[in-house]
């Protein structure tokens, strides 16, 4: 991939997310609400559910764009879903290769949403976690634009939880970016990038 060099004050973050409503919302209102005088969040949807048709989509985008410069940070943000283990473990390989973050949640973003209430170690499946995230929340829907707001207080529980599980995982061998990792999220990571231009 062809880089544009250039030198600036501004930072950029590229979030590349499958496409569900639910991500789209979260990180603009997110962008929204911390306003970081250095830091500009670029959202988009790829509209791909394969975890390597995300990273091969934030690539071809970004050879488009002018303003995009080496330097700015690139994270595709995807769910487990379908995707194999060898695939994600295919998506992983030339997301590393090219410099990209990936951010994945097992099974889904809203693992992230239920991580700002309570650290939930056992596998999950979306109905159980809907039911869940209902009994934190009062009530529940997918693609709920304010899904940010009615959590942003207690993120850095989330953050907390979230690194707890990984670190669980990983003492017991398991990878992060497969579908042996139920549940976990690596959305924290791209919630302390974002903070770190916040200092």
């Amino acid at each position: 991939m062809v880089r544009k060099e250039g030198t600036r004050s501004i930072s950029k973050i590229w979030i590349f997310c499958e496409g569900e409503k639910t991500e789209i919302h979260y990180f603009k209102h997110l962008r929204s609400d911390l306003r970081i005088q250095k830091l500009q969040i670029k959202v988009n949807s790829s509209n791909n559910k394969n975890a390597l048709g995300v990273v091969n989509y934030a690539l071809k985008f970004l050879e488009r764009k002018r303003d995009y410069v080496s330097g700015d940070i690139i994270a595709c943000v995807f769910d487990r879903d379908q995707n194999s283990s060898e695939e994600l473990e295919s998506a992983k390989k030339l997301a590393s290769h090219k410099g990209i973050d990936i951010i994945f949640s097992n099974p889904c973003f809203e693992f992230w949403i239920l991580s700002h209430f309570e650290c939930y170690k056992r596998p999950l499946d979306k109905d159980m976690l809907k039911r869940r995230l209902i009994s934190s929340l009062g009530q529940y829907s997918k693609n709920d634009p304010l899904l940010y707001k009615k959590t942003k207080e207690h993120i850095n529980d989330a953050i907390k939880f979230s690194k707890d599980i990984i670190s669980m995982h990983e003492k017991n061998g398991i990878e992060i970016i497969s579908r042996d990792s139920n549940p976990s999220t690596l959305v924290h990571k791209l919630i302390e990038q974002i903070h770190n231009f916040d200092e």
